[in-house]
């Protein structure tokens, strides 16, 4: 697991403040990690760098925070625009919101915000999709602080207990009040299109267990009645849940290859028989992959122990190895992932 999924995990447990793998089912989506920068971006220290500084001599805005580790070398996602120009209710909105958020616990509270409103100011200054942005951040934040004051369910059920009725009337009671929440904050539009799809998923999953738990029903009742539950949801949605189950498949089988500890001669010829050659050339490519990215994280970690090593102050400590971070990892979302396990082994 990915250190930003074992944060995303962590958190979701926190928020309905259950035990066990069911309560962070139901809510893996409500913290998306901030999503890959789209390929077409500028590099967000130059993008902003013409029009922010112009602004920033002229008072208007505030002059550009340093970038914090988190973001140094990669590129904020494109906020999107319908036919008439304006702000497309997407939830790509929210994914570029969340892409400076990952930065939320390395700067300022008013320094990220003026980040976001000079990253804005350089996509659509002068739009009239630039007011909009920023309401709707503005919005956004409402909605997180509103988020972390809810009284949290301060009783931790047993691992053994997750799934009772109580427990699932409680996650939907929680569930229910963050869904009001995000209508009164963001609008009914802006809440569907940054979180429908997932209140539904988190519905879907809380009935899923409730039917699989129900000792009144017999087998075929229960089929049945998941068979309605999941026709309930909209195409695009069960289609993501076929998706999803033929993953967790795919993942399921790498993990028993992997844990026998093959060659990759072995693995192609394994994964071939179990899965396909497609399926077995891609989960070889990404053995590959994940075996590089390895050998390259651990020379920069070395690199970075060598800085760490010479007694700087905290603040050239870490411009440097932000500078170590882009020099090595080229690719910004291999930037974010060190960035990451940066964050969790404490550096």
């Amino acid at each position: 697991m990915r250190p930003a999924d074992a944060k995303k995990t962590a958190g979701t447990l926190a928020l309905f403040g259950l035990a066990g793998f069911a309560a962070a089912a139901v809510v893996w989506y409500f913290n998306a990690p901030a999503r890959a920068p789209h390929a077409g971006a500028q590099p967000i220290a130059t993008a902003a760098a013409a029009p922010l500084a112009q602004a920033a001599r002229a008072g208007s805005i505030p002059a550009a925070p340093s970038l914090p580790g988190a973001l140094a070398g990669s590129m904020p996602p494109r906020l999107p625009l319908d036919e008439r120009g304006h702000l497309r209710k997407a939830r790509s909105v929210r994914d570029f919101f969340d892409y400076f958020l990952t930065a939320q616990n390395q700067m300022p509270h008013k320094a990220l915000d003026a980040l976001v409103h000079q990253e804005i100011a350089a996509q659509l200054d002068g739009t009239v999709a630039e007011p909009e942005a920023l309401d709707v951040w503005q919005r956004y934040q409402a909605y997180l602080k509103a988020l972390g004051s809810l009284d949290m369910l301060s009783a931790q059920a047993p691992a053994d207990a997750v799934g009772r009725t109580s427990d699932l009337d409680a996650m939907q009671s929680s569930l229910d009040q963050r869904a009001a929440l995000a209508s009164r904050t963001l609008g009914p539009d802006w809440n569907e299109a940054f979180f429908g799809p997932d209140w539904r998923h988190a519905h879907y999953m809380i009935e899923r267990w409730r039917v699989q738990r129900d000792p009144t029903l017999t087998d075929a009742q229960k089929a049945a009645r998941l068979q309605a539950l999941e026709e309930s949801l909209p195409p695009q949605e069960r289609a993501a849940l076929d998706r999803d189950r033929h993953a967790q498949a795919q993942v399921h089988a790498v993990a028993q290859l992997a844990q026998q500890g093959m060659t990759l001669d072995q693995l192609r010829a394994q994964a071939t028989q179990k899965l396909g050659p497609q399926a077995a050339e891609r989960i070889v490519k990404m053995q590959q992959d994940n075996d590089a990215w390895h050998a390259k994280y651990a020379d920069y970690a070395a690199q970075r122990a060598r800085i760490d090593a010479m007694g700087l102050s905290a603040a050239d400590r870490d411009a440097q190895v932000a500078q170590l971070r882009q020099r090595v990892f080229t690719d910004p979302a291999q930037a974010l992932r060190a960035a990451a396990l940066d964050g969790g082994a404490g550096h």
